[in-house]
């Protein structure tokens, strides 16, 4: 099982690395899969030890299969909050120190042409403009909010000439030089976001585990304490 895990870290390294995801997220999904496989080796020999045990009889069987569902429904979510809440974090992270510290300016992006790109699994649409006098680029994703589906639709949504509000990096490169403005600088809402993401996923999983807890000794609680007593017979030596 530690060797099928090594090949899927390998694997995963390898596609992640080449689509460009964050080290850090790499890095947590190879915990993933060796907690994964550390918990399976621990439960293996309990399932499968010895000779199955006398069961205890239940007081309340349907409650006991209600539970022991539920606490299994629990444990998907515990770990799907651990793990598209950390994607969120990380990706709100990055993008806080990408443009922390970097100085910055308000102005506006005039468009002169956009582009709709259709991607093997999503799309992108962006635009190219002037700035100040210069030519940039500009992701239009943000500015959109909903995603267009073809590029007659994206030249009706933004039309060349169109102004739109921007936050203006030239200390940076390529598209992160020019980011919409509806709210506060980049840097701050990313903090925010991540900083909430961590707070409130913190918050779900230890509820989460309150639960399971809970329907753990409910689910202990169903089995009866008594024992099957077994009947002996005592023979007396007559003198």
């Amino acid at each position: 099982m530690w060797i099928a895990a090594l090949v899927e870290i390998a694997i995963m390294t390898a596609i992640l690395s080449v689509m460009r995801f964050p080290k850090i997220m790499i890095l947590m999904f190879g915990t993933f899969i060796l907690f994964g496989t550390g918990l399976s080796v621990w439960l293996k020999p309990r399932m499968s030890s010895g000779p199955a045990a006398p069961q205890k009889p239940l007081s309340h069987p349907r409650l006991f299969r209600v539970a022991g569902f539920t606490i299994a429904f629990c444990w998907l979510v515990c770990f799907c909050v651990a793990l598209f809440g950390f994607v969120i974090f990380a990706d709100a992270w990055t993008r806080w120190h990408r443009y922390e510290g970097q100085p910055y300016r308000q102005s506006e992006f005039q468009v002169a042409r956009v582009y709709y790109q259709k991607m093997s699994k999503s799309y992108d649409s962006y635009a190219s403009g002037r700035v100040e006098g210069q030519h940039e680029w500009m992701s239009l994703l943000p500015y959109l909010k909903v995603r267009p589906h073809s590029q007659a639709e994206l030249e009706e949504r933004v039309p060349v000439g169109t102004t739109i509000s921007i936050y203006f990096f030239p200390g940076m490169k390529g598209r992160s030089r020019v980011v919409f403005r509806d709210g506060p600088p980049p840097a701050e809402t990313s903090r925010r976001l991540a900083m909430n993401t961590l707070q409130h996923g913190l918050t779900a999983l230890i509820v989460i585990a309150g639960i399971i807890f809970l329907l753990s000794r409910l689910r202990r609680a169903c089995l009866t304490n008594s024992e099957i007593v077994v009947p002996q017979i005592s023979l007396s030596r007559s003198t």
